[in-house]
């Protein structure tokens, strides 16, 4: 990848708010906001709260941003703000129109972070983290040695849960007091510190190049907080949140109904102190309904006294106080009582206990009275203070929704799982709202962000963004680059964002133990694990992509249950190997390595085979991680003994390494009373970097093809017992041509083998029968989740789409044979799985494919396309079919000058270019009359066949074609096999064809038999062709420049004349046809210029003729875009002023918005549909003989964009710059019509005016190749 700065450009809607949308950059990124199609020319305004340099960080002020014009002017098109990233956060951009607000979103940056005592960059995908239960690791000074074996298993970042004094029921996030340390880690001689705790992290980063973070706990505090009592104000009590009084009045009573169940108080009734059985729920949800519900008259805090309000509105009614018009659509509402006093107003209510839930909500710190006795406390503000409501998390709740604002009735319908240890803290909307909380938390993090890393966002959905932000914003002032993960339980990426965006979160923590299977722990793997195998690497310089948050992705959080007890024992090495495997940071918690059998509390091949692959762009190497889980105790459940085979596309370099877990022979596990102990009868067999041959897992691995550019092999395996694993590095090549054939092939490519594409019913035939055609219409579900689409319909109800793929490879010879065995072994797993599941894991499995198949082609497209075709030379010229090798016919002028034009480009454009003049080209046709010779029999080097098609161009060309007549061609005449070119040695203009063959692109003949057409080349253009000139002309000066330089061994070529042999030098030659072309080519805006020599035909001034010397002269003056290529490839041959009215003529008569009409339309016989099934006697349309007299080609356009290119700048800046934005405009259209072929290429042609035609190729190479080629000129 070339040096230089990596930007991104963010393309702006109106309209468009990217509030849930992520974009992830990095520090040193330029980011540039561009104008999308929907906002040029209109009055933009983009504002951010990204620093400007120098200053700090302020979430709520904005800047604006100030436009850049690269090229000087005004161009909505190019114009664009920046801005350079240099600190991680979270950062906000809104844009307006006018003054009117218009889209937004945010950006979020992250940090670097750096490990050692020479600070070296720890990659974020490199972290690999491990939890520590900080209340488990005793007193602080002990702590190193324990600490001392993550370093030594390879871990590079601790997480200690929170370090804190914690409350009475030693939860590690139930914190007592968030500014001291926990005494727990002192010793009787030496009191721990924040500052010993700083000392030991600088520590571990600089001399064990490990970082550490721990927890902040922002939601909660414990019940027993000291600081609480003296500030009751900052919990939700009955004083601050008076909408809480009816759950408190319920929470009492539940509560003193749960104490007389326990005491045995309610077995008369059916409900005994042990509830077992549906009977016991039963009368316990009676004894609610008709005793308690009715003595706590919950309904009277949500109903009107009705008296008091009828009397209200009698006095009112009296008084005259009545609105002068009713509304019929407002309706009699009933306002909510503030104070939630008794008759204060009334709410639609249905509570439905369906379980008893012993859990108090709220504290209570006085001595219990009666229900009625403690309801009076709630009128106490001395008292009612004290009754807080304790934290919890909401089953499906919105997590942006604060469930103890008034407006949810959580507390009250008792939907909260409670943790009763702690209490849920009110922060108001700002640091005004309750001055002392803020105060004490913004210390909190502050000492936090001041020891350690990074932090871990504890209870983040539920903690109030507003606070979560202002808090970060604290920490990042005293450390920039402050690492911050967070789990969240959404369950919604979109509402993950949104906590991403806003508090700028590095990682979001994703738990491989959530995985229900293998197959769903692998698509784990495909989802958070990082780029997909095959990922292109990527230009410094692109646009801006929506991202997932990055994961850390752990093996085991150290909140849930162990894999011992949820799966087996067997399960932790395999499991533990996936999670490596992917390309992220990874983390596990302590207890997990050591097989600890209980919990310390605070690409899928079958059913139980996971196959991880990935791929180094870089030194293009693959490793494959085959992991065999052990979800289920294999002692006491069945797994298969035969493992299927799996095959390896490249050859197997060694294995990296092999791992089995095995039982042994040891005492049974007891759990140590005082150290938290792993099982003693389970270990690891290991080894690595070994032979194939060497491995105890593989049976054998055979070699099922073997060629020069393949080596596919078959893995057998024998010990691949649940709980192994086997990682390979491997590599693979395949050809072009067999690339072609995985990857695409047309339908009639392919009815040529005897085949077709895909069909899929109820739909349409796949484009390509290759990997392509199923890409193209899963590039457009796989966005929309467009589960529903026939293709998807198709592989749920049956394999046949899925036997095609693989079965269409099979079936013929080499590396395609291998590849589709290859996907058929990965498919009968698949086959395997719910067919519901089957379109995701079809899609995994061929994106992976696809993209490394694409990263090999473009790798092996090179030069020896060029050489290739050199060695086909013969006569001089270029086939212009092959005929299989063996039957190519040499029937048109242009293809070598076409050629000779491409390996001019390389040269100049491709690094060393000019040694390819050197390369030798295996010559098929050494003489004209040679048989067809083998590779190799004759070599030459390519600046001599360079010479050779120069030389015979200018001898003089005259052949007919071998085997001339309707076994080549049912339609030409006898007269149109005899092929002639050379040069004009007066003009220098190369020449040739007659009136009866059609030698240029332009090759129409004619047909019908009815129209009386057959046999007659539409457009023959005999004579010098224009851009056949301009081509000879490009060729002629570089090799003039070329043997000027002793680059190219020939001064020019030879002709004999009056029995002698003279030299013409490529000198004479080149000034010979710059002295004539525009004297011979341009029509002039003079009627009586000399140098025209058919006045009479002339139509329209101010162009360049088609050709000159045509048998037909009125063809040489049809104005069609020819001409433009000879303004690319020899601008010289044109005075700038001349050249530009030609092309303002060409772009008002034959621009179209796709092509360019190759005839124009003020022409007798222009026509702009083409329609090759018509057969009528209308000779000038029958069987498409109007091919190209009219219809829009769009290869021209390239040339004629690049020209107006290079002719603008020639012009004048001002018109430069507005040809600029006619090119972007223009090119647009081509950019639209990529993204939604399904072909993803552009067509050969269309009708006029762009409309579509059923008779043209839906892509080609050269229409896609002349876009680029606008593009690289830009």
């Amino acid at each position: 990848m070339p040096g230089g700065k990596e930007t991104r450009l963010l393309h702006l809607s109106e309209m468009e708010k990217l509030d849930k949308t992520l974009f992830r950059l990095e520090q040193g990124f330029e980011l540039q906001f561009r104008l999308g199609p929907t906002l040029q020319g209109k009055p933009v305004t983009v504002y951010t709260n990204y620093p400007a340099p120098g200053e700090a960080f302020d979430r709520h002020k904005f800047r604006t941003l100030s436009w850049h014009n690269p090229a000087g002017k005004e161009d909505d098109s190019d114009k664009y703000c920046k801005l350079d990233l240099q600190i991680s956060g979270s950062y906000q951009y809104y844009f307006t129109l006018g003054k009117e607000k218009s889209g937004g979103g945010y950006i979020v940056v992250d940090p670097i972070l750096h490990v050692g005592a020479d600070n070296h960059v720890l990659p974020l995908d490199c972290v690999t983290l491990q939890t520590f239960l900080a209340k488990c690791l005793g007193p602080f000074h002990e702590w190193e040695d324990r600490l001392k074996v993550a370093k030594e298993t390879g871990y590079n970042m601790i997480h200690f849960t929170p370090l804190q004094k914690l409350g009475l029921s030693r939860s590690c996030y139930s914190l007592a007091d968030q500014l001291e340390v926990n005494p727990e880690f002192s010793s009787h001689n030496k009191k721990c510190t924040w500052s010993d705790i700083g000392a030991l992290v600088e520590k571990l980063k600089n001399e064990w190049n490990m970082l550490c973070i721990t927890d902040v706990v922002y939601n909660h505090t414990a019940t027993n907080s000291e600081w609480l009592r003296m500030h009751p104000e900052c919990g939700y009590n009955l004083v601050n949140s008076p909408h809480l009084k009816p759950a408190w009045v319920l929470d009492r009573a539940l509560w003193h109904l749960s104490c007389m169940v326990a005491d045995g108080k309610c077995i008369a009734k059916g409900v005994p102190p042990l509830i077992e059985s549906d009977q016991h729920l039963t009368c316990l949800r009676k004894i609610i309904w008709e005793d308690i519900y009715p003595k706590i008259r919950l309904w009277e805090f949500f109903q009107v006294d009705v008296n008091k309000a009828v009397q209200q509105f009698k006095t009112l009614l009296t008084q005259g106080k009545m609105s002068t018009k009713s509304d019929p659509n407002q309706h009699l509402q009933i306002l909510q009582d503030p104070d939630y006093r008794r008759f204060g107003c009334t709410v639609d209510m249905n509570i439905a206990l369906a379980t008893f839930i012993p859990h108090r909500y709220f504290t209570y710190p006085f001595k219990e009275l009666t229900v009625e006795e403690e309801e009076t406390m709630i009128n106490q503000p001395d008292k009612a203070c004290y009754f807080m409501a304790h934290n919890g998390w909401v089953m499906g709740d919105d997590p942006l929704r604060n469930f103890a604002e008034p407006g949810s009735n959580v507390y009250l319908r008792r939907e909260l799982i409670c943790w009763g240890d702690s209490v849920k803290l009110r922060y108001g909307n700002k640091p005004e709202d309750c001055p002392y909380l803020w105060a004490h938390m913004k210390k909190y993090t502050e000492i936090t962000a001041k020891y350690f890393h990074g932090v871990r966002l504890d209870n983040c959905h539920s903690t109030p963004i507003h606070v979560a932000e202002y808090m970060l914003d604290t920490a990042r002032k005293l450390r920039a680059d402050l690492y911050v993960v967070a789990e969240l339980f959404t369950g919604n990426e979109e509402l993950d964002n949104i906590f991403v965006n806003r508090l700028g979160i590095t990682s979001l923590i994703r738990e491989a133990m959530t995985a229900y299977n293998s197959h769903e722990e692998g698509r784990l793997v495909y989802r958070f694990g990082g780029e997909p195998v095959g990922s292109f690497v990527q230009p410094r310089l692109r646009p801006l992509m929506p991202a997932i948050a990055h994961a850390l992705f752990m093996d085991i959080t150290h909140d849930n249950e162990c894999p011992i007890q949820h799966r087996s024992a067997y399960d932790a090495l395999p499991s533990a190997t996936i999670v490596s495997m992917a390309c992220c940071a990874t983390g596990s918690t302590k207890g997990y390595d050591e097989l600890v059998p209980h919990q310390v509390y605070v690409d899928q091949v079958d059913e139980d085979i996971v196959a991880v692959t990935r791929h180094c762009p870089t030194t293009h190497q693959s490793v494959v991680a085959v992991c065999r889980t052990a979800f289920r105790d294999p002692k006491t459940s069945f797994y298969s003994k035969e493992v299927p085979e799996m095959c390896i596309p490249g050859k197997i370099e060694e294995v990296v390494l092999e791992a089995r877990t095995i039982e042994r022979s040891a005492s049974p596990y007891k759990k140590d009373l005082h150290f938290i102990n792993g099982l003693p009868n389970f270990t690891m067999e290991l080894r690595e970097h070994i032979q194939i041959k060497d491995s105890k897992i593989i049976k054998q691995a055979g070699t099922a093809i073997k060629g020069p550019n393949e080596f596919v092999q078959e893995i057998e395996f024998e010990k691949l017992t649940p709980g192994s694993i086997i990682v390979f590095s491997i590599a693979s090549k395949l050809t072009l041509a067999e690339l072609n054939q995985v990857l695409y092939r047309c339908e009639a490519e392919e009815q040529e083998d005897g085949g077709g594409c895909y069909n899929i019913p109820n739909w349409s035939p796949l484009k390509y029968a290759g990997l392509q055609g199923l890409m193209s219409v899963m590039a457009d579900i796989r966005p929309k989740n467009d589960l529903g689409h026939p293709f998807c319909d198709n592989l749920r109800s049956g394999d046949w789409m899925i036997d095609y793929v693989s079965n269409r490879l099979i079936s013929r010879a080499g590396a395609c044979a291998e590849v589709g065995k290859w996907l058929k072994a990965m498919f009968v797993y698949l086959k395997r799985i719910p067919r519901y599941l089957i379109p995701c894991y079809f899609d995994a499995i061929l994106v992976g494919a696809y993209t490394t198949l694409l990263d090999v082609a473009w790798r092996q497209m090179s030069r020896n396309i060029i050489l290739a075709f050199g060695g086909t030379l013969r006569h001089g010229l270029i086939p212009n079919l092959l005929g299989g090798g063996t039957h190519a016919r040499y029937n048109c002028r242009d293809a070598v000058w076409w050629w000779l034009q491409c390996i001019q480009d390389y040269c100049k454009m491709a690094p060393n270019g000019l040694d390819i003049l050197r390369c030798p080209v295996s010559r098929m046709y050494p003489r004209d009359d040679s048989s067809p010779q083998p590779a190799g029999a004759v070599d030459q080097p390519l600046y001599e066949v360079i010479q050779e098609a120069m030389q015979r161009h200018m001898e003089g060309i005259n052949f007919r074609e071998r085997n001339a007549g309707p076994q080549i061609d049912q339609n030409m005449r006898d007269e149109g096999f005899n092929v002639t070119a050379g040069v004009d040695h007066e003009t220098g203009f190369v020449f040739g064809g007659n009136r009866f063959n059609c030698g240029t692109w332009m090759d129409k003949m004619g047909e019908s038999e009815k129209a009386r057409n057959k046999g007659i080349p539409a457009t023959p253009r005999d004579g010098s062709a224009v851009e056949m000139v301009g081509l000879c002309k490009s060729t002629v000066r570089w090799l003039l420049d070329l043997s000027g330089k002793n680059i190219f061994p020939f001064r020019g070529v030879t002709v004999k004349r009056h029995g002698k042999e003279e030299m013409i030098t490529y000198d004479e030659w080149n000034r010979k046809i710059q002295a004539h072309f525009e004297r011979l080519f341009f029509v002039s805006e003079d009627p009586a210029d000399p140098n025209e020599k058919h006045p009479d035909l002339v139509h329209k001034r101010g162009i360049y003729k088609d050709s000159y010397g045509a048998s037909s002269p009125w063809c040489d003056y049809q104005l069609r875009p020819n001409f433009t290529v000879a303004m690319v490839v020899a601008p010289e041959l044109f005075t700038p002023e001349k050249a530009w009215k030609a092309l303002q003529i060409a772009e008002e008569k034959l621009l179209g918005p796709l092509g360019m009409k190759t005839l124009d339309p003020d022409d007798m016989v222009y026509c702009g549909v083409y329609d090759n099934a018509l057969d009528n006697d209308n000779y000038n349309l029958a069987r498409g003989f109007n091919y190209h007299q009219g219809p829009e080609w769009v290869w021209p356009i390239g040339y004629f964009l690049r020209a107006k290119l290079y002719f603008s700048r020639l012009i004048g800046p001002e018109i430069h710059a507005k040809t600029v934005v006619m090119i972007k405009n223009v090119l647009s259209h081509h950019y639209v019509h990529l993204e939604r072929s399904s072909w993803k290429g552009l067509p050969e042609l269309t009708n006029e005016n762009g409309q579509y035609c059923p008779f043209s190729c839906e892509t080609q190479a050269w229409s896609i190749g002349v876009v680029l080629e606008v593009l690289y000129d830009l």
